[in-house]
């Protein structure tokens, strides 16, 4: 037998359940005055006590949930994209240890996973969240990385100039 979702007493959506553990709470009544269920994949919501064989009563509290049931009800979430991983992992390494080494790496397949993300329509969001950390964190190491190449070179720069001024002026 199929799961269904059923609305809670707060006109929530609730389960799946078994359909065997919905008839018991319906039996039991553990079901709320008027309670719908969906099977999952279902694309419309209907009384718990149709399904049981009886009619709906002229008392129902409520006559939908707060939301619309679509096809995606009990829709599984999507795969998750190893390289949203990958690029959340080597930008966290670029802060700790390689810098840019890790960052422009990170920054690349960042995109990559959002790009694959969008072009397959992924709902999985853990994968998008975990690809714009790792953006995030490799374009700022990037960033610092940059930074700390032009005052090393500047400061190099401005140190070299002021040793050859300092040795000309000898007795």
């Amino acid at each position: 037998m199929a799961d269904y979702y059923y609305t809670d007493a707060n006109r929530q959506p609730a389960g799946p359940v078994p359909f065997e553990q919905l008839k018991a709470m319906h039996e039991q009544g553990q079901l709320a005055n008027g309670a719908l269920a969906a099977e999952v994949g279902a694309d419309e919501w209907q009384p718990v006590s149709s399904l049981f064989g009886q009619p709906a009563s002229g008392d129902v509290g409520y006559s939908a949930p707060p939301i619309t049931p679509t096809g995606n009800i009990g829709r599984p979430q999507d795969d998750f994209i190893p390289l949203a991983g990958w690029a959340f992992g080597l930008g966290i390494a670029s802060w700790v240890c390689a810098g840019a080494l890790a960052g422009v790496p990170a920054v690349i397949l960042g995109h990559m996973a959002l790009g694959r993300i969008k072009a397959e329509n992924n709902t999985n969001g853990t994968a998008k969240v975990l690809a714009i950390i790792g953006l995030v964190a490799g374009y700022v190491s990037i960033a610092f990385t940059i930074l700390w190449l032009v005052l090393v070179v500047g400061f190099g720069v401005m140190g070299g100039i002021a040793g050859m001024s300092g040795s000309g002026s000898g007795p």
